[in-house]
């Protein structure tokens, strides 16, 4: 049976694991030299104009929910041509090093090490050994 200071101590417990956690969403602009302006106070600036507190969205969005933190990330021109470096470089490599031929023995490959190759032709004689039937087969690689 549950006493009353056993309940306290399980409301107690329940209330400090309960918080609320906060919505907050963060503005991130890219740090740059070449930039003088105070851009956190025109962004606030925008918030305010953009929604004000008769605006349906202010709930959400305004200066206590969005926080401004500044970055030292590169800007958007190193990122891009970072990303294009490295997507060239991956496609140079797969061109220089694609197989041609998985069989495990390489000498008896039945397309001359090129298994692998796309769109190869190939043509397959078959002697059945009891009836002494010879097959041709035709088949192509993607």
């Amino acid at each position: 049976m549950r006493t009353k200071e056993t309940a306290n101590n399980e409301r107690k417990a329940t209330k400090t694991t309960n918080r609320r956690k906060r919505r907050i969403t963060w503005f991130n602009p890219p740090y740059s030299k070449s930039v003088s302006s105070n851009i956190g106070k025109k962004f606030f600036d925008l918030l305010n104009s953009c929604f004000p507190p008769n605006h349906k969205l202010h709930k959400i969005i305004n200066k206590n929910t969005i926080k401004l933190s500044y970055s030292c990330t590169p800007n958007i021109k190193q990122i891009i041509s970072s990303h294009n470096k490295r997507i060239i470089k991956e496609s140079s490599n797969k061109d220089s090093t694609t197989k041609l031929c998985n069989c495990r023995d390489k000498q008896s490959c039945p397309l001359q090490e090129k298994c692998l190759k796309k769109s190869t032709v190939y043509q397959a004689t078959v002697l059945e050994t009891n009836t002494k039937k010879i097959d041709t087969f035709i088949g192509i690689t993607f």
